[in-house]
């Protein structure tokens, strides 16, 4: 007996598996596509909230109260919000019902570009193209729309107009897009870094618990465990052999993906009934829906084929860093009259075949690849539309066959992850005296972040913050004029690490002024600034102190005694010869040296350094400065 507390399962039952030309929506609203620059300048207000509830709005029309968890753009009076959306109950016992009109589920999560109406409300800019729903894939969250029941219209080159579905849209990052709107609304002209090349087969949604928005797996296969699952022993009308075979056939699809440890296993039949009304220890398919817990299909009116979902834990455990729920049983449950749906298919078998594989994939965590609300329209691309896991049955004669988009989502539940590979070519570049940039090449494809590091003199590497997935490059700030530093990247995922780039030394500019001569720091040619830090222990260090020697070109440094020469050190003009100024220096050292110069003309530095113990071969850089004349 488990003792943990078990959520309805009702929460999570599948939107019905419908067949083609019973309840299939018809596309009808029409759009012609904005860009998103023109959208965000278009809304007066936007946020990132969260659905807290559905409640009764004006005459046709349906009010959702939001959180607003992130202002982007404009005053938003309060912390939460009426967002009116065109579409609902009305007097006399009508209603409207509009195709493509945002829904929201409670406790989604979203990112709205508003404008206020009548009574204190807002409802979303240009109705569904204001309205983007966060949506989990692959350890990512993206902005996405529900553009399933719109038509989109395009006007080509040579002046023809042509409606379709819509075109494929290249996901958005949902935090980057945030950040992007953000900074727009303040006018900053920041390039819109926050879409992500095309992801094909990784459209896959999965269950999420709505109380935290965590996703649900099991964890019995992690340790090489199998789940199995019995048969009600009535069999199912309307199916040749009363369905075993066929629901065997779906359980073998998921448990051959090849790159998961899923392992579910027929265990033969039950005369026990129960299924998702209660918690009983079996996990099983029952037949014909004896209960009468979904209703009876219509052939005539439609109806649902078959519901399946997983009952699980409240409390998590964890997998590759991130929390789960975890499933500890599951049921399939086959509506009541299906014989007419069988009789008119081409292939009752492989019908009954992908039904089954389909609600097994609910049972394992996996929603549904497109089709309905939660997840992109099937049009937009082949590889959603050939998955299993689509909202409504083929009825093609292609059985329980796993699609790229199938496996993929189940993928993104169990299966180990691949190491991440380290970032490459890591380089750096000086753009002000306190600002680096570093640039690298990604070689990993599934990082949630990169983290950068910097070492300074004074200190080892440290982490200093990261940069979201997919990107290529970070600005450093806040580092000191005229210093060495060093900086590496490596790639994160749910606390797992990539190894580390190369790492690339960069000296930051000074802040341009006169050449002053001092104590410590020569001025060669007027305008080369020269300094030395020294360290020959843990107790005997300093800065070098500078003898005298009345040459324009050259001065010499003693650390310990001015009896005890221990560098010299020359800029010489090479600007005829290959345009830059030259660097000499001729120590007599094994003291570790930091030796510093700054051109104050430009304030552009170089840093050499020996280790200490080592002794201090001697400089000879042609091509120091180039910063003639």
């Amino acid at each position: 007996m488990i003792s943990n507390r078990f959520l309805p399962v009702s929460t999570l039952v599948a939107i019905a598996l419908l067949s083609p030309g019973l309840a299939a929506p018809a596309m009808a609203t029409s759009f012609v596509p904005m860009t998103d620059e023109a959208l965000v300048d278009q809304a007066p207000a936007a946020a990132v909230v969260r659905i807290l509830a559905v409640e009764a709005g004006a005459a046709f029309s349906t009010e959702y109260r939001v959180e607003v968890e992130q202002r982007l753009k404009g005053r938003l009076p309060e912390a939460t919000l009426r967002v009116r959306v065109i579409g609902g109950g009305g007097p006399n016992g009508l209603s409207l019902h509009i195709y493509g009109a945002p829904r929201f589920a409670v406790g989604e999560r979203a990112l709205l570009l508003l404008e206020p109406v009548a009574g204190g409300a807002f409802r979303p800019v240009q109705l569904f193209l204001g309205v983007f729903h966060e949506v989990s894939s692959a350890g990512r969250r993206f902005a996405v729309r529900d553009l399933a029941r719109t038509s989109e219209v395009r006007v080509s080159a040579d002046g023809k107009v042509a409606a379709g579905p819509p075109q494929a849209e290249r996901p958005r990052d949902f935090d980057a897009f945030a950040r992007w709107i953000a900074a727009r609304a303040t006018g900053a002209a920041k390039p819109a870094d926050y879409r992500f090349g095309d992801l094909v087969g990784e459209k896959f949604t999965l269950f999420t618990d709505p109380n935290d928005h965590l996703n649900l797996r099991w964890f019995t296969f992690d340790q090489g465990g199998r789940v199995n699952w019995k048969a009600f022993a009535t069999g199912q009308k309307g199916v040749p052999g009363g369905g075993y075979a066929q629901f065997q056939a779906g359980l073998a699809a998921w448990t051959a993906e090849p790159q998961t440890p899923i392992d579910y296993r027929y265990a033969g039949t039950t005369s026990n009934s129960s299924a998702l009304d209660q918690v009983d220890g079996v996990n099983e398919i029952v037949f014909n829906d004896p209960k009468d817990l979904i209703g009876p299909f219509s052939c005539s009116a439609g109806g649902v084929l078959a519901i399946g979902g997983p009952f699980f834990t409240t409390s998590t455990l964890s997998f590759q860093g991130r929390a789960f729920h975890q499933i500890v049983e599951a049921d399939v449950v086959v509506s009541n009259g299906l014989e007419c749906f069988f009789a008119h298919s081409h292939n009752a078998a492989k019908a009954a075949e992908e039904i089954f594989g389909h609600e097994l994939g609910h049972t394992l965590g996996l929603g549904h690849s497109c089709g309905d609300s939660r997840s992109p329209a099937c049009s937009a691309d082949p590889a959603f539309d050939a998955a299993l896991m689509r909202a409504f049955v083929h009825d093609d004669g292609r059985g329980a066959r796993l699609g790229e988009d199938d496996k993929a989502g189940a993928r993104a539940l169990y299966a180990e992850a691949a190491p991440l590979a380290a970032p490459d070519h890591l380089a750096a570049g000086v753009v002000s005296p306190t600002e680096v940039r570093l640039t690298w090449s990604d070689e990993s494809t599934d990082e949630t972040e990169f983290r950068v590091e910097v070492q300074s003199p004074d200190t080892g590497f440290v982490d200093v913050g990261a940069v979201a997935a997919d990107s290529t490059q970070a600005l450093i700030q806040g580092l000191h004029p005229a210093t060495l530093y060093a900086f590496r990247v490596r790639a994160s995922r749910s606390g797992a690490f990539s190894p580390y780039s190369n790492a690339v030394s960069l000296a930051t500019d000074a802040l341009p002024g006169a050449c002053v001569p001092t104590g410590t720091a020569l001025c060669i040619r007027g305008r080369f600034q020269v300094s030395v830090a020294w360290k020959a222990s843990s107790t005997s260090f300093g800065a070098g102190q500078v003898m005298p020697v009345g040459s324009a070109d050259s001065g010499l440094f003693w650390f310990t005694s001015p009896d005890n020469l221990e560098l010299l050190v020359k800029v010489l003009d090479g600007c005829p010869l290959n345009q830059h100024f030259w660097v000499y220096t001729g120590p007599a050292t094994d003291a570790r040296l930091t030796l510093t110069v700054i051109d104050t003309r430009t304030g552009k530095v170089r840093v050499y350094v020996n280790p200490l113990g080592v002794v201090a071969g001697a400089t000879t850089d042609t091509e120091a400065f180039a910063t003639c004349p």
